[in-house]
């Protein structure tokens, strides 16, 4: 459904212990199953071949940054402002958006780039020089 490398890493990053698309087969569904279960991680080759080319090329900063760059402006601002330490409402009053969006926005974020908690986003923005030191 979405592009493997833009959720593969993000989500194995998040703790996910394989990756499977919608339209794998049973048997591949299964031998996934036993694979987690081992203790083992399971991706597809296709997926395999998007971490060994990533692995090869790239330095953690450019990662979060190439990262950083597949939000969309409204999803980077609300980040911004989440990392800053602004709630939903008030995120939502400066945006011109209702809490609800903002909280839509934010699902979008987690997914995109595996982050769940607020200090997750804080230590992003961090990371990328997002927020400015007093």
């Amino acid at each position: 459904m979405h592009p493997e490398e833009d959720f593969l890493v993000p989500l194995l990053e998040a703790g996910a212990s394989g990756y499977l698309v919608k339209s794998a087969a049973d048997r591949e569904l299964v031998d996934a199953v036993r694979a987690v279960a081992k203790g083992d991680v399971y991706v597809r080759p296709t997926a395999a071949r998007v971490l060994a080319k990533g692995l090869t090329k790239k330095d953690p900063h450019q990662v979060d940054r190439d990262r950083f760059e597949r939000l969309t402006d409204r999803e980077r601002d609300v980040l911004r402002l989440t990392a800053q330490g602004y709630s939903a409402p008030e995120i939502g009053e400066r945006l011109f958006i209702s809490p609800k969006t903002v909280d839509t926005y934010k699902q979008r974020i987690n997914e995109k780039l595996g982050l769940s908690h607020r200090a997750d986003y804080v230590q992003f923005a961090l990371r990328l020089g997002l927020l400015a030191q007093p």
